[in-house]
């Protein structure tokens, strides 16, 4: 691995103390500016990816992604890929094996759709979501893993034979939505910082969905200077919040039945009730 080069020393930089590992499209995002607000919690931007995509650039080059740190109690990234990715879970381990690891769950049948509709909305998807989910239910080649990422139970036993127990804490996205001031002060506890404070924009949803009028301008917008912030509105300008439309209620009650088992042993590692909308059953 090719180290990179920097003013700080590698010896005076810091290795995370925590990482958001996932899941995809499940609120990570929301959690991430929540801890950026903390004043004990140090986090660069979101997505490293150092231990999945990034691992040739070097150790060095990783502990130089935290510069900037100021002696906060806690420093963190997020990168919601690792928790489906054995061999970047294998590197942590074996880089910071005493990090603690929080995973934020969705609903697997929500958060599929949600996957899909950014895959969609950005031409790198053409499928309908019912065409993408039984191709990945018909064969292993297929090219999405919407429904592989939503049966968390398996991820977190490869998370657990890995990293101690007592070192991974899991919550739920509808107690990050509907309860998020404890659901955030439970995390700061397992993190080791004041569970007291209050974000200013908690229970605020950050990451929302958006579509493009235009790939081709999206794709131009990234090469446009950021000096005078041309690019930011160019992009601006370019994206719309219109929502997805909703899933067929058909299509719903098949995954609702697809995921029960999933759901099932989830509940029993988490060794809690799931909430309603995760356990529904067909008639």
């Amino acid at each position: 691995m090719a180290d990179a080069a920097g003013d700080a020393a590698p010896g005076d930089l810091p290795f995370p103390t925590f990482v958001v590992i996932g899941a995809m499209r499940s609120g990570s995002t929301s959690l991430y500016k929540y801890l950026q607000d903390h004043p004990d919690v140090f986090m660069p931007r979101k997505e490293i990816h150092f231990f999945d995509r990034r691992w040739d650039h070097g150790v060095t080059w990783y502990r130089h992604r935290f510069e900037g740190y100021a002696g906060e109690l806690a420093i963190g990234e997020a990168t919601p890929t690792y928790l489906t990715d054995p061999v970047a879970l294998d590197r942590m381990a074996a880089t910071i094996p005493d990090a603690r690891l929080v995973a934020v769950l969705r609903n697997p049948v929500d958060r599929a759709y949600s996957h899909y509709w950014m895959e969609h909305a950005r031409d790198r998807d053409p499928r309908t979501f019912e065409q993408a989910i039984d191709d990945e239910q018909l064969t292993a080649t297929s090219p999405s893993d919407y429904l592989a990422r939503g049966r968390y139970a398996e991820q977190l036993e490869e998370v657990a034979g890995r990293f101690p127990r007592e070192h991974v804490h899991v919550l739920l996205l509808d107690d990050l939505r509907d309860r998020p001031e404890p659901t955030y002060a439970a995390v700061c506890t397992f993190l080791g910082v004041d569970a007291g404070f209050v974000p200013p924009r908690i229970g605020e949803k950050v990451n929302r969905f958006v579509s493009f009028r235009s790939m081709r301008v999206r794709g131009v917008r990234r090469k446009l200077p950021t000096v005078l912030r041309i690019g930011r509105i160019v992009g601006r300008l370019n994206a719309t919040d219109d929502p997805y439309v909703p899933m067929a209620a058909e299509t719903r009650a098949a995954l609702d039945a697809h995921f029960a088992e999933a759901n099932d042993a989830l509940a029993a590692w988490l060794g809690r009730d799931l909430p309603p909308t995760w356990s529904r059953r067909p008639p």
